[in-house]
């Protein structure tokens, strides 16, 4: 999942000794919901304002550089190709750079307070000098960034040079904008499951550079092969088959380049929560999906989180 401003406040409100940290900033009944209400609210509200984040990036680039770059995308050039280049890293550095510092950083005040309690493995891989684990993830979370943004390009060039159909006006086909916009969570969960599968997953290993990271960080969730890199993305190639808005494909493209972060970070509620996911990491053949569509429960590979109260760190770290 995406982090947002209920994770931010709520990380605030831990590390200030406040009890209620965890307390909704909106829908403030819903732990006392039923497990019903609670799914139907989950899958129909929550699951789209979890990334409002990822969303918000992907508006602001149709509107500010779509607008700027697109009359010029129909042949290429270094000017409105770095344009989009330099959109994307910016994002990169400012949100990864920013919950890192959040969840790790040393001049931070909160991962050396009562959010330090709230770390499923409680070894800070990023002290240790030997392994380098910061400088490999941002590497490869960078290329990943890079490719994306060039995948951008190119649809942004196949739209203006008209060899691929596209509709500009998001409200000329209301139902099927808003349908589209709203399947998107769902398609990148289904999809994800799938570019995450053991026969897939396996090509990481290859090189050492690559393993994934048994004590992940905020930027783990794309430290990974090229090749990975060009498989996760594809979700984002869906206007291949059909005609839709641009944003469409943006929502998709930044959901997957900035959702790893929150789901990454290594820390139970207040920050990330991504228990189900930090299993993936820690023990690598389980949980390659995420609960929302849960495809682990149905083909054999989930794998049930154990309370750190109880989970022998040892065994896992000895993993790192």
């Amino acid at each position: 999942m995406t982090f947002g401003i209920r994770n931010i406040v709520g990380i605030h409100r831990l590390h200030a000794g406040e009890r209620d940290y965890s307390t909704p900033l909106i829908f403030k009944t819903y732990l006392q919901w039923s497990y019903w209400k609670q799914k139907a609210f989950d899958y129909l509200i929550w699951c789209h304002l979890a990334h409002a984040l990822d969303f918000s990036v992907a508006l602001l680039c149709w509107l500010w550089i779509f607008p700027i770059t697109f009359t010029e995308a129909n042949e290429w050039h270094i000017k409105w190709v770095s344009r989009v280049f330099l959109y994307n890293i910016a994002c990169e550095f400012i949100f990864y750079s920013f919950w890192h510092w959040m969840t790790y950083g040393r001049t931070s005040p909160y991962p050396k307070g009562p959010l330090h309690g709230k770390k499923y493995n409680s070894i800070n891989q990023y002290e240790e000098e030997s392994q380098h684990h910061l400088l490999r993830e941002v590497t490869f979370t960078t290329l990943g960034w890079l490719q994306s943004a060039f995948v951008q390009c190119i649809f942004m060039w196949l739209w203006a040079s008209g060899r691929l159909p596209y509709y500009s006006d998001f409200w000329s086909r209301p139902y099927f904008s808003m349908f589209i916009l709203l399947s998107v969570t769902f398609w990148r969960e289904f999809h994800f499951y799938w570019a995450s599968s053991p026969f897939y997953a396996s090509m990481a290993v290859c090189s050492k550079w690559t393993i994934p990271s048994r004590n992940p960080g905020p930027w783990s969730g794309l430290s990974m092969h090229p090749i990975e890199h060009f498989v996760y993305y594809t979700c984002a190639y869906f206007p291949l088959l059909f005609s839709c808005h641009p944003l469409h494909f943006l929502y998709a493209k930044f959901h997957a380049d900035i959702a790893p972060i929150g789901g990454h970070d290594g820390y139970a509620d207040p920050a990330g929560g991504a228990d189900f996911h930090y299993l993936h990491h820690a023990f690598f053949e389980c949980n390659y999906g995420v609960p929302l569509i849960d495809f682990d429960r149905l083909f054999g590979t989930y794998k049930q989180f154990v309370k750190k109260s109880s989970m022998n760190d040892q065994q896992t770290n000895k993993l790192l």
